[in-house]
């Protein structure tokens, strides 16, 4: 948790230091002629879905929000708000860092209990885990992350970039949300052990987008 409130007191830090450098700055021609906005979609490694808007508050500087979907396992919705540092300008292609922070809600399909089917008709080795109490989960995910990317123009105003980093948070489940049915390649049916093992909560996070800037 203590991660979680640095990174978090980061993004607010950065987003009221680039606020104040705009204010300071006051009406400049040159930001005048860049072009301040984006809009962009995306996907990452867990298959979530991106839509999102960014807002250059200097040449350097830019804060914006996100919305996403993720149709992975842990089926839901995220919402997060994020800063970045672009080491050229906004408007050019070049390396930047991002801080964020994020709040996620999942309901993937979740079991209340187990218990081994033993008998003739079991499959070898006579044995068969059995999960019971199907329902939809409940999974509230709050975290934080840090990332660094590329910004690449392929167009005047159309660009990729991709970007890769380390995220870090606190998820609470529903009070009978013990198991998942495990998938191939899963190791452990716990719901704690996939969401941090496997799905969201795993502190790795690869993300490409494509995007138009105005």
């Amino acid at each position: 948790m203590k991660s979680f409130l640095t990174t978090m007191s980061l993004v607010s830090f950065l987003f009221c230091f680039t606020k104040n450098i705009h204010a300071q700055k006051g009406f400049s021609p040159e930001m005048y002629k860049m072009k301040s906005n984006c809009v962009k979609i995306g996907t990452t490694s867990l298959i979530k879905y991106y839509l999102s808007y960014e807002h250059a508050v200097a040449k350097h500087f830019s804060a914006g929000i996100m919305a996403s979907y993720n149709a992975t396992t842990f089926t839901g919705y995220t919402g997060t708000v994020f800063t970045r540092f672009y080491f050229n300008e906004f408007n050019e292609s070049g390396w930047f860092l991002e801080a964020k922070g994020s709040y996620a809600y999942y309901n993937p399909k979740a079991y209340t209990d187990s218990h081994y089917w033993w008998g003739s008709n079991a499959p070898y080795p006579s044995n068969l885990l059995v999960y019971t109490g199907e329902h939809k989960g409940h999974v509230n995910y709050l975290y934080a992350g840090i990332s660094g990317g590329y910004k690449f123009f392929f167009s005047k105003h159309s660009f990729f970039e991709c970007l890769a980093g380390l995220h870090y948070g606190k998820a609470t489940f529903g009070k009978n949300d013990t198991y998942m049915e495990p998938l191939p390649g899963m190791y452990g049916a716990d719901i704690k052990t996939v969401f941090y093992n496997y799905g969201p909560g795993f502190p790795f996070h690869f993300m490409i987008n494509f995007g138009f800037d105005f």
